[in-house]
């Protein structure tokens, strides 16, 4: 069985990470900034650890997912995407990698000369209430179609729970914590052994996002 090939790529950075520097340093007790460079690492390695596990993006980002052809289009007429393998085999349907969805921005259309054209947003519907999110194309729509053989299709779109770390949800945020205070406590651990350990992992399972049959 083929599937469309895809690329996934990151174009925004998000702009704060989803614990500050002053709770983590108080949920450590530390009441110092000499290790506060180290503290901002244990912070990052621990989201990097959680959105590894969930296939998440916690803090808004903005992302351009790269396609050969529209799902549906390739000959298996099936689309297996980008994250865990998340399959849909409802017609003309794309899911999004790295939700939540917050929006989706525009599709472009590559022709052979590389030069791109937006796909009409009236053909389609971006659904931000499902998890992960997609897009539908409205019933009277054909698929997009580029001319370019490889990633003809790019889809612009912002995942995240929101901007602030306060819009991400508890547990995890909890998770994330956890994480932190092992590795500070046990300097040289490897994050799969702090996500194990510090119990990290079980708060961020019923947030993972699984492969559907």
């Amino acid at each position: 069985m083929t599937t469309p090939a895809y690329h996934l790529v990151e174009t925004v950075p998000a702009g704060a990470e989803p614990l500050t520097l002053e709770e983590t340093r108080l949920h450590l007790r530390v009441s110092h900034d000499a290790e506060d460079a180290l503290i901002a690492g244990l912070i990052a390695t621990a989201r990097m650890a959680c959105e590894q596990m969930t296939g998440l993006a916690l803090i808004n980002r903005g992302y351009s997912l790269w396609l050969d052809c529209w799902p549906g289009s390739e000959n298996s007429g099936w689309w297996d995407g980008v994250r865990d393998g998340v399959r849909s085999s409802v017609p003309k349907a794309l899911m999004l990698p790295r939700p939540p969805l917050c929006a989706v921005e525009g599709i472009y259309i590559y022709n052979a000369a590389n030069t791109a054209a937006p796909f009409d947003p009236a053909h389609y519907y971006a659904d931000t209430l499902r998890r992960p999110g997609r897009i539908l194309l409205q019933n009277a729509a054909a698929p997009p179609v580029p001319e370019r053989r490889a990633n003809g299709i790019e889809i612009r779109y912002t995942a995240g729970f929101g901007t602030t770390p306060q819009a991400v949800p508890a547990m995890l945020r909890q998770g994330m914590k956890q994480m932190a205070a092992y590795m500070y406590e046990n300097r040289g651990d490897a994050p799969e052994r702090a996500l194990e350990l510090s119990g990290a992992g079980i708060l961020f399972r019923p947030f993972r996002m699984m492969r559907l049959a």
